[in-house]
């Protein structure tokens, strides 16, 4: 490893009007370093569990000339193009793998305890940090950054898969609306038809009396998760795909 210093010679013009044009940077370069150096400091941070005096040490050493709070701001901030490669790698994962296993593990962030799930299989791993760990959480991750819910077969499919009721569903189906761009436009459509004042149906609860669940099915969760499910299958995710978990809740699902 060695130090590789470029001498930007950035042409400045001056408009009539008094304005300052100067010339951009190649594309990746952050203030005085380039992408390589960033994409090495994040995948010694994150990947190989560096520690930030250490990871500061190193690149001193090599002749990097970076303090140890620049070093945390390269770590924490302009990180959108990485994020967005990140989705992208999911997305197309869950467009074209005929399997995909899933699995979740405790994890601290921001002094708060959290789960870390990893989605992959044998061509590309991705991991997700949430502060729950539910099946509506799950079915989020699945959708790969889309905020949309989407009523459709798939999502009536799992809405009686989960027991809801038959009146429900055809309430939702009759709906004008079948799409909806984000959690406030869901929610809206929910509360027209008076959905979100529902808690069981009467002719569910003699049913799930007794039963070794630990509460009883939320309508307005069902639907929820429903619509997210038909989301992913708009999307073209996980169609004709197993999913593999190793987790006790039985939330592992054959689209």
């Amino acid at each position: 490893m060695s130090a590789h210093a470029i001498r930007y010679r950035r042409e400045r013009w001056v408009t009539p009007d008094g304005q300052t044009t100067i010339a951009p940077l190649p594309e990746g370069t952050e203030g005085h370093f380039g992408p390589d150096l960033r994409r090495f400091m994040l995948m010694q941070y994150h990947q190989g569990q560096t520690t930030l005096p250490r990871l500061t040490a190193l690149l001193q050493s090599v002749g990097v000339s970076i303090s140890k709070r620049e070093v945390q701001r390269l770590l924490t901030e302009k990180h959108d193009e990485f994020l967005a490669e990140a989705r992208e790698v999911l997305r197309a994962g869950l467009q074209t793998s005929p399997w995909i296993s899933v699995d979740d593990t405790g994890a601290r962030h921001k002094v708060a305890n959290g789960f870390c799930t990893q989605i992959g299989n044998d061509r590309f791993t991705w991991f997700g940090t949430r502060p729950s760990k539910s099946r509506l959480n799950f079915l989020d991750l699945l959708r790969a950054g889309h905020t949309d819910f989407v009523l459709n077969p798939a999502a009536f499919d799992y809405m009686r898969g989960r027991a809801l009721s038959a009146p429900l569903i055809t309430l939702l189906a009759e709906q004008p609306e079948a799409i909806f761009a984000d959690q406030a436009a869901w929610q809206a459509h929910l509360d027209r038809p008076g959905f979100t004042d529902l808690t069981i149906t009467p002719e569910h609860a003699d049913r799930f009396a007794g039963h070794r669940f630990a509460s009883r099915p939320d309508p307005v969760q069902i639907a929820t998760e429903g619509a997210i499910w038909g989301s992913i299958h708009a999307h073209d995710f996980l169609r004709d795909a197993v999913l593999l978990s190793a987790d006790s809740e039985p939330r592992s699902e054959e689209a």
